[in-house]
Protein backbone atom coordinates (compact mmCIF):
# COMPACT_ATOMS: atom_id res chain seq x y z
CA UNK A 1 0.00 0.00 0.00
CA UNK A 2 1.16 3.43 -0.68
CA UNK A 3 0.93 6.28 1.68
CA UNK A 4 -1.87 7.82 -0.09
CA UNK A 5 -3.89 4.53 0.48
CA UNK A 6 -3.08 4.19 4.09
CA UNK A 7 -3.88 8.01 5.02
CA UNK A 8 -7.49 7.09 3.27
CA UNK A 9 -7.44 4.05 5.11
CA UNK A 10 -6.83 5.57 8.49
CA UNK A 11 -9.25 7.77 7.96
CA UNK A 12 -12.15 5.90 7.37
CA UNK A 13 -11.25 3.12 9.54
CA UNK A 14 -10.61 5.23 12.75
CA UNK A 15 -13.01 7.38 14.64
CA UNK A 16 -12.67 10.97 14.48
CA UNK A 17 -12.43 12.33 18.55
CA UNK A 18 -14.46 15.02 18.19
CA UNK A 19 -17.41 12.15 17.30
CA UNK A 20 -16.17 10.35 20.44
CA UNK A 21 -16.18 13.15 22.53
CA UNK A 22 -19.55 14.53 21.36
CA UNK A 23 -21.07 11.04 22.51
CA UNK A 24 -19.19 11.04 25.55
CA UNK A 25 -21.12 14.07 26.84
CA UNK A 26 -24.58 13.43 25.17
CA UNK A 27 -24.35 10.18 27.52
CA UNK A 28 -23.49 12.10 30.28
CA UNK A 29 -25.92 14.60 29.55
CA UNK A 30 -28.16 11.41 29.54
CA UNK A 31 -27.56 10.20 32.44
CA UNK A 32 -27.46 13.08 34.83
CA UNK A 33 -31.06 13.72 33.42
CA UNK A 34 -32.17 10.32 34.01
CA UNK A 35 -30.78 10.58 37.69
CA UNK A 36 -32.46 13.91 38.38
CA UNK A 37 -36.10 12.81 37.07
CA UNK A 38 -36.16 9.75 39.04
CA UNK A 39 -34.90 11.24 42.25
CA UNK A 40 -37.65 14.27 41.63
CA UNK A 41 -40.21 11.50 41.59
CA UNK A 42 -39.06 9.42 44.88
CA UNK A 43 -39.43 12.59 46.39
CA UNK A 44 -43.15 13.12 45.38
CA UNK A 45 -44.02 9.66 46.46
CA UNK A 46 -42.60 10.12 50.09
CA UNK A 47 -44.40 13.01 50.27
CA UNK A 48 -47.66 12.01 48.92
CA UNK A 49 -48.16 8.59 50.61
CA UNK A 50 -49.10 9.91 54.18
CA UNK A 51 -52.53 9.06 54.73
CA UNK A 52 -53.20 5.18 55.64
CA UNK A 53 -56.54 3.19 55.62
CA UNK A 54 -56.97 1.72 58.51
CA UNK A 55 -59.22 -1.17 59.93
CA UNK A 56 -62.65 0.60 62.13
CA UNK A 57 -64.67 -2.12 63.03
CA UNK A 58 -65.61 -6.10 62.36
CA UNK A 59 -69.11 -7.26 62.54
CA UNK A 60 -70.61 -10.33 62.04
CA UNK A 61 -73.40 -10.33 59.71
CA UNK A 62 -74.32 -14.12 59.32
CA UNK A 63 -73.93 -17.35 61.09
CA UNK A 64 -75.52 -20.63 59.31
CA UNK A 65 -74.88 -24.11 60.94
CA UNK A 66 -75.32 -26.96 58.73
CA UNK A 67 -74.97 -31.23 58.75
CA UNK A 68 -72.11 -32.87 56.90
CA UNK A 69 -71.41 -36.53 56.98
CA UNK A 70 -68.30 -38.25 56.53
CA UNK A 71 -66.66 -42.05 57.20
CA UNK A 72 -64.25 -42.87 60.17
CA UNK A 73 -61.58 -45.56 59.67
CA UNK A 74 -63.99 -48.42 60.27
CA UNK A 75 -66.00 -47.11 57.38
CA UNK A 76 -69.06 -46.26 59.80
CA UNK A 77 -70.84 -43.19 58.48
CA UNK A 78 -71.28 -40.18 60.89
CA UNK A 79 -72.75 -36.74 60.76
CA UNK A 80 -70.98 -33.37 62.28
CA UNK A 81 -71.81 -29.84 62.57
CA UNK A 82 -70.04 -27.44 59.93
CA UNK A 83 -70.66 -23.61 61.15
CA UNK A 84 -70.11 -20.89 58.51
CA UNK A 85 -69.66 -17.21 60.12
CA UNK A 86 -69.95 -14.64 57.69
CA UNK A 87 -67.64 -10.80 58.78
CA UNK A 88 -68.20 -7.28 57.37
CA UNK A 89 -64.73 -5.18 58.22
CA UNK A 90 -65.16 -2.12 57.70
CA UNK A 91 -62.15 0.57 56.93
CA UNK A 92 -61.46 4.16 57.77
CA UNK A 93 -61.33 5.25 53.52
CA UNK A 94 -65.25 4.19 53.12
CA UNK A 95 -64.74 0.48 51.96
CA UNK A 96 -65.16 -2.87 53.35
CA UNK A 97 -64.40 -6.31 52.89
CA UNK A 98 -66.85 -9.22 53.77
CA UNK A 99 -65.13 -12.35 54.11
CA UNK A 100 -65.97 -15.93 55.46
CA UNK A 101 -64.83 -18.37 58.56
CA UNK A 102 -65.72 -22.28 58.54
CA UNK A 103 -65.74 -23.66 61.61
CA UNK A 104 -66.01 -27.72 62.16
Amino acid sequence: MNTANEAEYLLRNTRHPTTMKNLFLALAFAAVALFSTVSAEAGYRDNHCTSRVYKIRTCEVDRCSYKKWAYDHCGKRYSYLVTVVTYKTFYSDGSYKIWKNTIS
